[in-house]
C-alpha cells in the first residue's frame, strides 16, 4: 500500500512539471520586460523582410513590424496573392517586389542605429509578439522610404 502511494505521488509530481512546461512559451509578451518607451533608440540587428526586423532589448531580442506600410511578401501564397490583387499586377511581379523591398530593408537599416517610435494609436505588440513601431533611420521615415521605391502595397 504504501509503494502504491509513494507512486501517485511521484505520478503527481510528474505530471504538474509535464503540465507547467507545457504552459511556458517562447513568445516575448510573457516578459515583463516589454519594451514601451515612447522613443527607443537601438541597432537593426536581423531583417525578416521588407517590413520586420529584429532588435535586442535588454538583452532579448523582439521582432518589430514596421507600422504605416506593407511591404510585399516574399514567399508565395494566399497573403501575396491578395497583395497583388490589391495593386493590380502579377503574383510573380509582386513576389520580385517583395524580395526587393527585403534587399532594400538590408542595406537600409541592417547594423544601423534606428529610432522606433512608439504610436498610441496602435497596440504595442501585434498577435505575433512583434513590436510595432514607426522606424526612423537617418532622419527618414522607414516607411515613407518604402513607399517612395515602390516596394510597399498601395493603400
Amino acid at each position: 500500500m504504501m509503494e502504491r502511494n509513494i507512486i501517485i505521488v511521484i505520478l503527481v509530481f510528474i505530471a504538474i512539471i509535464l503540465f507547467n512546461s507545457c504552459n511556458e512559451t517562447e513568445n516575448p509578451t510573457n516578459n515583463t520586460n516589454i519594451p514601451t518607451e515612447p522613443i527607443l533608440i537601438t541597432t537593426v540587428i536581423e531583417i525578416t523582410d521588407g517590413d520586420t526586423y529584429s532588435i535586442y532589448y535588454k538583452n532579448q531580442k523582439w521582432k518589430v513590424r514596421v507600422l504605416k506600410v506593407d511591404a510585399y511578401e516574399t514567399t508565395k501564397g494566399t497573403r501575396l496573392t491578395e497583395q497583388a490583387r490589391k495593386a493590380g499586377i502579377s503574383i510573380d511581379s509582386a513576389l520580385s517586389l517583395g524580395l526587393k523591398a527585403k534587399t532594400f530593408a538590408k542595406i537600409t537599416l541592417l547594423n544601423k542605429k534606428a529610432e522606433l517610435r512608439r504610436d498610441n494609436s496602435e497596440p504595442n505588440i501585434d498577435s505575433y509578439g512583434r513590436l510595432l513601431r514607426i522606424t526612423i533611420i537617418d532622419g527618414m521615415r522607414y516607411d515613407s522610404l518604402l513607399k517612395a521605391n515602390g516596394l510597399a502595397v498601395p493603400e
